[in-house]
């Protein structure tokens, strides 16, 4: 080795050792401090550079790249490979990161801790998940992104953002320790590119030296005498075996292993030598914009709709917009960071053809067939011009109706055919909106949205699970004019008489893979009556009972419903009735009653509740909500099955739950033509 290599890998020891010794005097992390954007770690010195990429949400970072899709995981696995991995909050004891190598525990098996540690509660071995993605990537040799998070105190440096893309490395070892009475798994990665300078670095640190000066040294080993199997020497303060199933196994000299733990110098510096077999599957940093501007078809795929990274700022960004990605997104109030990037990107989407998004290729049929899979309700079938009806009643709650339409329904003008390529062309001003009930901050809606209203009081028509923002009438394109128009023609057909037209309407967008999850829309504000056109692709549209409706009891609630109902889709739907008639024919007291049904509802399986009513929402086809109770007791989901699709749904907005101030905003009446009669 030459003089000078000698020297500065010497002093290399020296400092590795220096900053293990440090480290591990801190063994605690925070894990609870700060919001999702915050960045909690401000102690430290500056870094050298910044990352090649960067995010201020978690959900921004996912989206963006395909590496790294796990939301609220430490690691991103699929096909039993591990992707991606983040370092954020408590790396566990004896956690270590230096330009070029990163030792942290394994997820999986962990549960947080009041002050915000992570203790490990179940042994791990290498059946593990987690354990077993990281040996299976080791093993094939596929590289690994490893992210790091602010809240990080491990580092002890000024992270510039609240996640940092790293860069590529490898897995060079795993093994296995005796954590908190409990058997827990350790990695340790090595930067794939060890001649590139680390942006993590110490600012004003010197180049890594070239691999030509280096020696790759390799951890000692030692054979155990027990199991046979080998361990590398990896503590300072002596040899042991590391393999959970040798019954030597965390014994040092055949007795006690001492609490405060350091590594050995030899293996902190150690290096494995260069592999030109280890690559990664992905980019480090995607360029989706320069894939999608030579492929015009793509831009409502599931890639397109995620999120990209900004090629000005580097900062990773979902797609809020219909149309493009902003950076700094007027719709995100929370970030923390300068507002210095002002790139944008937003673009005439091309065209998509009714015929590419339709199954088979059909425009439209005489008849479709419908499921016929529903246990309890079947539904009655009334066919007239220019729809079937087909009518599911659940007695004392409410009922569906779906109008399926025909190929002569679908091609009038104005109709379904008109309306999807002309909604193409208009700019609705659809958005994705966050998510207000959701452990991830920052997740975003799988569907695009915007409001119409004969008043369009800000947040106060449809916030399911978001509040969309509302427009007035006066400012809806005539498309949304005729939508509404054929769904007050059908509410009426659907309630009869007593039906209220429509005065809400909210438009959603779908791309490929979009979906709405389970919620109702059983605001106190709205009417019984809810009414739906689909356009586009095909979609699943599910009914089931709500969760304490379903078992009878909230989960882990000690008590039954005061409302015993027993509803049609419910678990031990029989026992529940016959119990209810023991009770009202008085063969049961009410604290008998009470017991009997407690003991029933904990019998019921920790499972969701299986669909009741399932549709098959082809183009041009409608769907009738009708009942106040159909949104209390029941819910519903929708899963679109292709490249693009619209669903626009009308609602009645009571005018005694909007300030008298807003009723004269948006006020519309329905042109002759843009009147439905059926025809």
């Amino acid at each position: 080795m030459p003089k000078r290599a000698a020297q500065q890998e010497g002093s290399s020891r020296k400092r590795l050792r220096k900053e293990h010794m440090k480290q591990a005097e801190n063994p605690t992390h925070d894990a609870s401090a700060g919001g999702e954007a915050s960045t909690a770690n401000t102690g430290g010195e500056h870094v050298r550079a910044e990352p090649p990429a960067w995010a201020d949400y978690r959900t921004n970072l996912c989206d963006a790249l395909g590496w790294f899709r796990s939301v609220q995981g430490g690691s991103y696995q699929s096909n039993k490979l591990c992707f991606g991995f983040l370092l954020d909050k408590d790396s566990g004891p004896r956690a270590y990161i230096d330009d070029e190598i990163v030792i942290s525990r394994v997820g999986g098996g962990c549960a947080l801790e009041p002050n915000g540690a992570l203790i490990q509660q179940k042994d791990q071995d290498e059946a593990s998940r987690s354990v077993r993605s990281l040996l299976e990537s080791k093993k094939s040799g596929l590289a690994v992104g490893l992210v790091i998070g602010s809240k990080n105190q491990t580092i002890m440096r000024q992270l510039p953002h609240r996640y940092n893309v790293m860069a590529w490395f490898r897995v060079v070892d795993v093994w296995f320790e005796k954590i908190d009475g409990k058997t827990g798994a350790r990695v340790r990665f090595q930067k794939l590119d060890l001649e590139q300078p680390s942006w993590w670095a110490i600012k004003g640190s010197k180049d890594p030296l070239p691999l030509s000066q280096r020696t790759f040294l390799k951890p000692q080993s030692q054979i155990c005498g027990k199991c046979s199997s080998s361990s590398s020497l990896i503590y300072e303060q002596g040899w042991m075996c590391l393999q959970p199933k040798c019954p030597a196994f965390w014994q040092m000299n055949g007795g006690c292993v001492p609490k405060n733990l350091t590594y050995d110098t030899r293996f902190l510096s150690s290096r494995e030598p260069l592999d030109d077999q280890i690559q990664p599957e992905f980019s480090l940093v995607p360029d989706l914009l320069t894939d999608l501007s030579e492929n015009s078809d793509a831009w409502t795929q599931r890639v397109a709709w995620r999120g990209v990274v900004c090629p000005e700022c580097h900062k990773c960004i979902s797609r809020r917009y219909w149309n493009g990605w902003i950076c700094h997104d007027p719709l995100d109030g929370k970030c923390v960071y300068p507002v210095t990037c002002q790139w944008k990107m937003i673009m005439d989407m091309p065209a998509i053809s009714l015929r590419s998004v339709l199954t088979g290729l059909e425009l439209g049929v005489t008849k479709r067939a419908i499921r016929t899979d529903n246990q309890f309700i079947q539904p009655v079938s009334h066919f007239s011009k220019p729809y079937q009806r087909f009518t599911y009643t659940i007695e004392n709650v409410g009922n569906i109706v779906h109008f399926s339409a025909n190929k002569s329904t679908l091609g009038k003008p104005n109709g379904p055919n008109d309306l999807f390529e002309r909604l193409q062309k208009v700019d609705l001003g659809l958005r994705r909106y966050p998510l207000q009930q959701c452990a991830v901050e920052g997740t975003l809606t799988s569907h695009y949205a915007v409001n119409f209203a004969n008043s369009y009081h800000k947040g106060m028509p449809y916030k399911y699970v978001v509040s969309v923002d509302s427009k007035g009438f006066d400012q809806a394109p005539v498309e949304i004019m005729y939508a509404l128009g054929r769904l007050s023609w059908a509410t009426k057909q659907a309630v009869g008489e007593e039906a209220v037209a429509p005065n809400e309407l909210l438009a959603l967008g779908y791309f490929d893979k979009m979906s709405i999850g389970f919620h109702d829309d059983g605001e106190s504000s709205l009417g019984p009556t809810i009414a739906t056109l689909s356009l586009g692709s095909k979609a699943t549209m599910k009914i089931r009972l709500k969760d304490q409706y379903f078992r009878g009891c909230r989960l882990r609630a000690n008590a039954p419903l005061a409302d015993d109902t027993v509803l049609p889709g419910c678990d031990k739907f029989s026992e529940r009735r016959k119990l209810k008639e023991q009770h009202e024919h008085g063969k049961l007291t009410h604290s008998e009653y009470a017991k009997c049904r407690m003991e029933l509802a904990k019998t019921v399986a920790r499972r969701e509740a299986d669909s009741l009513i399932t549709l098959d929402l082809h183009h041009g086809d409608m769907v009738v909500m009708h009942g106040a109770l159909l949104q209390n007791y029941y819910e519903h989901s929708v899963s679109s099955e292709g490249k693009l699709r619209f669903a626009l749904t009308s609602r009645y907005i009571k005018p005694e739950e909007v300030e008298q101030k807003e009723h004269a905003k948006g006020q519309f009446v329905l042109t002759p033509d843009q009147v439905y009669d059926g025809e």
